[in-house]
């Protein structure tokens, strides 16, 4: 599976990478044949934005969340 982790308005620290990435980990126990997963992290305001685009195969997959704090909204 490759990884793609992005921030709009928001640098994305080590931290906060492996964090998405453990999350993530989950995704493969669903899907047997995950091809990539795009992430982007954004900040506006007080609302924190995660997006992921999953593109498995003969699927594409989209998911968002927005919270008042990042870790929270990357677990929603």
């Amino acid at each position: 599976m490759q990884l793609s982790v992005s921030g709009h308005h928001v640098e994305v620290t080590p931290p906060l990478r492996g964090y998405v990435e453990k999350k993530l980990e989950r995704i493969v126990r669903h899907f047997d044949h995950v091809i990539d997963v795009n992430v982007v992290l954004s900040v506006d305001k007080l609302a924190r934005k995660v997006e992921a685009n999953v593109h498995v195969r003969g699927k594409d997959l989209h998911a968002e969340a927005v919270d008042g704090d990042m870790y929270a909204a990357i677990d929603l």
